[in-house]
């Protein structure tokens, strides 16, 4: 029997998202295969808690201002009482917050996982500039994909560490759409006055302004306009009140409101899976690796996704979607009316995630380099 040592987690925190739930599945797995585990969480909003196994041990330790670099040493000493020399962070917050307290540590190793690309704005530039900057040699970076690697080594000049690419990966067994053959699809339509037979494009994400909403917003009002096909733009995800109210009024602007249909967060989206015809990212600055987009393609759904971060190592074209161009609403409004009047294969698209993307192999990928 092989005799693991115990790993160390730190992420910002808990969320519902992408990389939230990839930590979770990994850190569920590593328990199932006797890893030990601890997660260090650096804030109270940690909805997804109740998803995490209850063998690993859990703790929140936050700044008590924004001065407080007090926390890394907090970190520390939670980290060294339990004797741990692996440390695996999401996100460049959460591993130069743990970092610095480990600078001239070099019997400590550091994994360091990056779920966005992209930055957002020029402070976020700069910010990740100072991060990556504690990136040591002995530190190995995981990437989600190749473009990301390419982009991150280039941008940061991050390229003295060791990396290594590992894609990401669902349950396949769990978005499996055989599961839903009973289930009512009419109703669920009907309860969002959605006509049976009306074509549905599906979108996956929390209410940001990166995701791109405005664009496939625009993008719907066009394939109306120019292509007049009459389908239903169907929102999963939450955000802030203020953007929430700012896309409503654009909604509202574009004659849209019978057509664009907001439903919150869902801690389950596989009955929208079940009713949609295409599947569809518009993000033009965080996006990475998509969970959400793997979730519907193991669904057989079509997907149109901006090319950005990994999508054109999802995207097989006309086999299991298409491509289109960030911020250009036309172009995303031509790659829907396409896959829409395009016959491709279910069964073909969920074999692709099958293939490449289940998560037993991801997990298998992580085991085999950090454990």
């Amino acid at each position: 029997m092989v005799i693991h040592e115990k790993i160390a987690f730190v992420i910002h925190g808990l969320v519902m998202g992408g990389a939230e739930k990839f930590l979770i599945g990994l850190i569920n797995d590593f328990e199932k295969k006797e890893i030990p585990t601890c997660l260090i969480l650096l804030s109270d909003d940690n909805r997804l808690l109740p998803e995490l196994n209850s063998r690993t041990e859990v703790v929140v330790i936050q700044r008590n201002n924004r001065f407080d670099l007090f926390v890394t040493y907090r970190i520390k000493r939670f980290i060294q009482d339990r004797r741990i020399k692996k440390i695996f962070c999401i996100n460049t917050y959460s591993f130069f917050l743990t970092k610095l307290a480990y600078l001239f540590d070099i019997n400590t190793r550091f994994y360091l996982s990056l779920h966005s690309t992209i930055p957002s704005s020029p402070k976020v530039y700069l910010q990740n500039l100072v991060y990556f900057r504690s990136v040591g040699r002995s530190d190995t970076l995981i990437y989600l994909c190749d473009p990301q690697r390419h982009y991150i080594q280039k941008k940061y000049l991050a390229g003295r560490s060791s990396a290594i690419t590992i894609h990401n990966g669902i349950d396949t067994r769990f978005f499996d759409p055989s599961l839903f053959n009973d289930f009512d699809r009419i109703g669920l339509k009907q309860s969002m006055n959605i006509a049976d037979g009306d074509p549905i494009v599906l979108q996956v994400a929390r209410l940001h302004p990166e995701k791109g909403y405005l664009d496939s917003i625009s993008a719907l009002f066009l394939l109306h306009s120019v292509f007049q096909t009459k389908a239903h733009l169907v929102i999963v995800g939450a955000g802030s009140l203020s953007y929430h109210s700012k896309l409503r009024e654009f909604v509202h602007h574009h004659s849209l409101s019978d057509y664009v249909h907001f439903v919150g967060e869902q801690q389950d989206v596989r009955p929208f899976l079940s009713i949609a015809d295409i599947f569809t990212l518009t993000s033009f600055g965080t996006e990475t690796f998509s969970l959400a987009a793997l979730e519907a393609m193991a669904f057989g759904l079509p997907c149109s996704l901006t090319n950005i971060g990994g999508a054109s190592d999802m995207i097989i074209d006309g086999v299991n979607g298409m491509l289109s161009i960030p911020k250009n609403p036309a172009s995303i409004a031509h790659t829907w009316n396409t896959i829409l009047n395009t016959d491709l294969s279910k069964s073909i698209i969920r074999d692709i995630v099958l293939k490449r993307f289940d998560a037993e192999k991801m997990f298998d990928a992580y085991a085999k380099s950090i454990a």
